[in-house]
C-alpha cells in the first residue's frame, strides 16, 4: 500500500458557498485529506497547492471570507500535512490564471486582506512546530478504492447520473467526522488489521484475496459495514458466478438477487424492525439504488416500505466468529447514516478526539506524538459555535493561554489545543 513513495501531496481548492452547506464541502475536503494521510501508511503529506482568496476556474468565483482561509489551511494541519503552500504567489498579468488568488495581488503591495489572511496563517504555522511528523492511528477504516471507483465509472448500467462512488464514501465517512472520531482512509489492499471498524461503500469490484480478508477481519472479532452493489465483478471486471455479493455473501450472510434504479424524485423508506439492537426507530428515506436482497444468515434489521419489494430486507447483519458484518442494501438518507453509525460507535465504543458535544458543521480532529495530542477544533459554519470543553484542561497553541469549559468559536472558527497524551 504504497509505503515505498517519497512525498506524497495533493492540490487542494475548495467551492466555497459562504452558506450552511459549507459544512457538506468541509467534510468532503477532510476525507480527500484522510485518503493522502493513508497513502503512506499515516505519515505526514504535502499541502502542495492551496489559494489564499478565489480559484478563478470555478463555476463560480467566490471570495474566501473571513477566517475562511485559515480554516482550510488548519484543516489540512489537522489531518496529516506538514506543508501549507499556494498556488500563486503574485498573480499573472496574463494567461488563464492571471485572476486566480494569489498572496501578492495585482496592486503589487501587501496592503490587503488576502495578504493580511497569508501572514496570520504564517504567523500560526510557527507556533505549531511540535505538530510536524505527529499522526493518529483511527479505529475506523473506510475504504475507498481508485481503481473500483473506474471501473463503476466506466459500467453500463444502474443509474449513469447517480452512481456517485465517491459520495457513497463519504456519506458514509461524514458521520464520524461529525462526532470527532478519527478515520483512515484506504484501498481495498490494506492492511486491516488493528481497527475495530472496516466500511466498505460500493465495493463493486473485489480483488483476489480481499474478500477472505475480510472474512478473517470478522471472524477474528471486527465489524464490517458493506453497501448495495458489492461484490459484482472481479479484477477483470468480469461478473461473480453464483450470486452476488460474490466471495463476500459468506461473510455478510446475504444474497443480492437484483437491484432498483430510481428516477429522480422517486423514494423508497426503510423502516427498522422492532428490536433491532441498533435503537434505530422511525422511517428513513432512500433513494437511487436499492438492493433485493435475501437474508440467508443474516438477521433483518430493517425492511423495504413501499413498492413490490415492501417487505424485503434492507439493513442486515450477519455473525461469524467473534465479529459481525452488516449489510446497507439502499442509498439512505444523512439521518439513517447518522443513526445507524452513531449506534456503532457507542456500541464498539470508539475513540472520540473530544468528549463532548459538536454542534453541527463542527469537528474535532486530532494528531499526537505520544506525549501530546494537538487537538484541531474547525467550525464550518456560517455562523458561531460553541462547544463545552468541561473540565479538560488544554493550553491555545497561538496564544499560550490556559483553556477548559464553555468556548465560542466564529463563523468559520478554527483553534489549535494542546493536552498531555493519555494511553
Amino acid at each position: 500500500m504504497a509505503p515505498e513513495l517519497d512525498v506524497v501531496s495533493w492540490d487542494n481548492y475548495p467551492t466555497w458557498h459562504g452558506q450552511e452547506e459549507d459544512w457538506r464541502l468541509g467534510s468532503s475536503v477532510s476525507f480527500i485529506h484522510d485518503i493522502y494521510r493513508c497513502l503512506k501508511g499515516g505519515k505526514p503529506f504535502l499541502l502542495m497547492e492551496s489559494t489564499p482568496s478565489i480559484t478563478n476556474w470555478q463555476e463560480v468565483c467566490k471570495l474566501k471570507r473571513p477566517n475562511m482561509h485559515r480554516l482550510s489551511s488548519l484543516q489540512a494541519v489537522a489531518h496529516g500535512a506538514d506543508t501549507v503552500q499556494y498556488f500563486q504567489w503574485r498573480k499573472s498579468r496574463g494567461s488563464f490564471e492571471k485572476f486566480h488568488g494569489a498572496v501578492v495581488d495585482h496592486v503589487g503591495h501587501e496592503h490587503t486582506r488576502t495578504f493580511h489572511d497569508v501572514a496570520e496563517v504564517g504567523e500560526i504555522l510557527e507556533k505549531l512546530d511540535a505538530v510536524v511528523g505527529a499522526t493518529i492511528r483511527p479505529e475506523v477504516a473506510v475504504i475507498y478504492d481508485w481503481e473500483n471507483e473506474w471501473v463503476i465509472d466506466d459500467l453500463q448500467g444502474l443509474s449513469r447520473k447517480r452512481r456517485d462512488y465517491g459520495g457513497t464514501c463519504v456519506a458514509q465517512y461524514r458521520p464520524f467526522w461529525s462526532r470527532g472520531v478519527p478515520v483512515d482512509v484506504i484501498n481495498m489492499d490494506g492492511d486491516f488489521a488493528g481497527y475495530k471498524l472496516l466500511v466498505a461503500p460500493m465495493l463493486y469490484m473485489v480483488r483476489p484475496g480481499v474478500a477472505e480478508r475480510m472474512e478473517k477481519f470478522v471472524k477474528r472479532g471486527g465489524v464490517f459495514v458493506a453497501t448495495y452493489w458489492s461484490g459484482i465483478v472481479n479484477e477483470s471486471d468480469l461478473c461473480f458466478h453464483g450470486g452476488f455479493p460474490g466471495p463476500l455473501r459468506k461473510t455478510l450472510g446475504i444474497w443480492s438477487e437484483e437491484i432498483d434504479a430510481l428516477h429522480e424524485g422517486q423514494t423508497n423508506v426503510v423502516v427498522p424492525v422492532a428490536k433491532n439492537g441498533l435503537g434505530l426507530t422511525g422511517r428513513y428515506r432512500a433513494r437511487d439504488l436499492c438492493d433485493l436482497i435475501h437474508a440467508e444468515t443474516a438477521e433483518v434489521l430493517a425492511k423495504y416500505g413501499a413498492d413490490f419489494y415492501k417487505g424485503r430486507p434492507a439493513l442486515t447483519v450477519n455473525t461469524l466468529g467473534k465479529g459481525q458484518a452488516y449489510y446497507i442494501a439502499s442509498r439512505n438518507d444523512d439521518r439513517f447514516h447518522d443513526d445507524f453509525y452513531g449506534a456503532l460507535v457507542l456500541q464498539l465504543e470508539l475513540k472520540r478526539v473530544l468528549n463532548a458535544h459538536l454542534p453541527k458543521g463542527v469537528t474535532a480532529q486530532m494528531r499526537t506524538d505520544g506525549e501530546h495530542d494537538f487537538v484541531f477544533l474547525l467550525n464550518f459554519q456560517p455562523v458561531a459555535r460553541k462547544v463545552n470543553l468541561s473540565r479538560e484542561a488544554f493550553t491555545d497553541m497561538t496564544s499560550g493561554q490556559n483553556v477548559k469549559g464553555n468556548i465560542t468559536l466564529p463563523a468559520y472558527g478554527s483553534l489549535v489545543l494542546r493536552r498531555p497524551h493519555a494511553a
